[in-house]
């Protein structure tokens, strides 16, 4: 009878902790923004082959800016958002660049531009879905895959390095994983930490890094 009342106990013990892993399972709240005040200050470096005219060949550029955002909630329903970008403006175009950024700044110009951002806003669509545990491998709609690779952190919170891949098979049978963009995330962040953005050929093309963060 004891024996057998050990049993159940250590039965119960097991689906207790069972229980507790599960519920203890990190997901990405992504475009979820809880606090009272977050602030968010990125550091963006756009990189694109353009032709020198000077030169008479291709060369790589790199364009970098800081862009900024802070919301902070006023009641229930409302949220103060304040953004901004600091960059080097050519002192011949700084006419046209004040219209332009006056006219349509907005979350999405914050975020950049270029190929990648088919890539940012699927997010939505995978990210509850992930759990970020390391070694965790899921394929999207599209063909491609994301795997968590390694747990990591950016100015200074922790997150999760996750990989969007395709996966092709050459003539001769071989697979070979092409990464497409790579993103570190936190689970209670609800923008990525950081992500870089890769060209057919591998190069880096975009890249945004959390410089600063801060939340109330």
């Amino acid at each position: 009878m004891i024996r057998k009342l050990t049993l159940i106990v250590l039965c119960v013990v097991v689906v207790l902790s069972m229980s507790g892993l599960a519920w203890a399972q990190d997901y990405w709240n992504y475009g979820v923004f809880p606090y009272a005040y977050e602030k968010f200050v990125y550091e963006v470096v756009s990189i694109e082959e353009t032709w020198d005219w000077e030169l008479g060949e291709d060369v790589v550029v790199e364009h970098k800016s800081y862009q900024f955002i802070e919301l902070r909630k006023v009641d229930e329903d409302t949220i103060e958002v304040t953004q901004g970008t600091t960059t080097d403006v050519p002192a011949d175009q700084l006419s046209d660049h004040l219209n332009f950024m006056g006219g349509l700044m907005n979350l999405s110009m914050l975020m950049g531009g270029g190929g990648w951002l088919s890539d940012f806003w699927m997010l939505s669509m995978w990210a509850a879905d992930l759990e970020l545990e390391v070694g965790n491998t899921m394929q999207l709609f599209d063909g491609s895959r994301v795997r968590v690779v390694e747990e990591t952190s950016v100015a200074g919170v922790k997150g999760y390095l996750v990989r969007k891949f395709i996966r092709e098979t050459d003539e001769s049978g071989n697979r070979t994983d092409i990464t497409t963009s790579e993103w570190v995330i936190a689970p209670n962040v609800g923008w990525p930490l950081a992500l870089t953005s890769y060209s057919e050929e591998g190069e880096v093309t975009y890249r945004m890094t959390l410089v600063e963060y801060e939340r109330k």
